[in-house]
């Protein structure tokens, strides 16, 4: 059987960079941007002042005035306020009283804070202002310090946060391209499957894997069609994977293994998909199935996800997740964080453990809780879980303090 890391280098081969569409910023949140975006204009473009204050003019002596007592009386030219022009220049001897955000006027290199001062609202004619507090470009910005343009502003594949947002709105980007979010299809598959809302009478287990995978492909800025529940029988099986092919992925659950009624790999055959492997060498996970549709007109990823829901969500964390990515022109990551086991573990068998835990942060470190779990069909252990961790069988028995790769689960945020 294939490594992890093999078969996820076979998936990525695969996935090619979907369309891009034009929004306004408004809905601009957590999509990815599907250009590299440049200033336009210098940031801030004028000088400004960053304090409610005086701006003042400092001589090549160091002061506003060279020489004299320890505080200088200036008298005051006018009052700008953010959003008006300066209309006199500052000189020694003058000072502007300013406001935060308000364009500096010529000859300022310095604002004083007002309340470094000595000012009478009653005589706002004069303020007196100590030496110490003249400070050669104290308290302002001159145009273009926090970005000149022409220069980067964000790079294709960023996926938009608020911050970006507003730097967006600042230099005008009221329209932004981005990748188009990839439409995934969902079908469960299975005899013993009922719907949520259904009584699990003897024999029969609720259909958790669909809602589970719904909810991580949303988690993945990806959107979701839901399929239903497609039983063991060959035609139903084959109606509900010709809808899905109409997608850009399709997920199936179940029917991928060894048993009497897993036709799930059958069918897909002969709806045209090619078969790029089947079986990885982990735990949960092992009858992964992956393979491509590619007809005029169309092209889908499909995987065959096994029918256990921690096998199912391990599989999804670790292939198709990062498939949605490249998909979307997100960078995939090569390297996973590290963790500080926080009690010791053994490891069984002869592959791979992705071993759901809890993973927080302990001082500067992040640290897994592994959580009691009883195999892939242990769907309650995740309860108290948000990610996993790799234990690798050459070890043996891991210790308190060990550290090991770990994955986070969902939207990938420690809370």
């Amino acid at each position: 059987m294939l490594s992890v890391s093999d078969a996820l280098d076979l998936i990525l081969r695969q996935v090619h960079a979907g369309s891009s569409e034009t929004i306004s910023l408004s809905e601009g949140l957590t999509r990815i941007l599907a250009d590299d975006l440049f200033v336009p204009e210098d940031s801030p473009p004028f000088d400004k002042s960053l304090m409610d204050g005086f701006a003042v003019h400092i001589d090549e002596s160091g002061s506003a005035n060279a020489g004299g007592p320890s505080t200088v009386e200036l008298k005051i030219a006018e009052t700008i306020t953010a959003g008006n022009l300066p209309t006199a220049a500052v000189r020694t001897g003058l000072a502007s009283r300013i406001m935060t955000g308000a364009p500096l006027p010529d000859g300022c290199n310095c604002i004083v804070p007002i309340e470094q001062t000595q000012f009478i609202e009653t005589h706002p004619h004069t303020v007196t202002i100590p030496r110490t507090a003249l400070v050669s470009e104290a308290h302002l910005m001159r145009r273009g310090t926090a970005a000149k343009a022409g220069t980067t502003l964000l790079r294709r594949g960023t996926r938009l946060q608020p911050q970006q947002i507003a730097a967006l709105a600042e230099f005008g980007f009221a329209q932004i391209n981005v990748q188009k979010p990839p439409s995934v299809a969902v079908l469960a598959t299975g005899d013993e499957l009922v719907a949520v809302d259904q009584p699990a009478t003897f024999g029969r287990i609720r259909n958790s894997n669909e809602p589970m995978l719904i909810a991580q492909i949303a988690a993945s800025d990806a959107r979701p069609v839901s399929l239903g529940i497609a039983r063991d029988e060959e035609s139903q099986l084959r109606e509900r994977i010709q809808r899905g092919l109409q997608h850009d992925f399709l997920l199936l659950t179940g029917g991928v293994s060894a048993g009497l009624l897993d036709l799930v790999p059958q069918q897909l055959r002969a709806a045209g998909v090619t078969q790029v492997f089947h079986g990885v060498h982990m735990k949960p996970g092992k009858p992964l199935w992956f393979g491509v549709l590619e007809e005029a007109g169309r092209r889908c990823l499909v995987f065959g996800l096994p029918g256990n829901p921690v096998s199912s969500l391990a599989c999804f964390e670790l292939f198709v997740r990062p498939a949605l990515q490249k998909f979307c022109g997100s960078a995939v990551p090569t390297t996973q964080p590290k963790a500080l086991l926080t009690e010791p573990i053994s490891v069984r068998g002869n592959r791979p453990v992705y071993q759901p835990v809890a993973i927080s942060i302990v001082g500067n470190q992040l640290a897994a809780q592994p959580v009691p779990w009883s195999g892939s069909s242990d769907l309650k252990a995740t309860v108290d879980a948000n990610g996993m961790a790799l234990l690798m069988p050459d070890n043996g028995r891991y210790a308190v303090g060990d550290l090991v790769d770990v994955w986070l689960w969902g939207d990938r945020r420690l809370v």
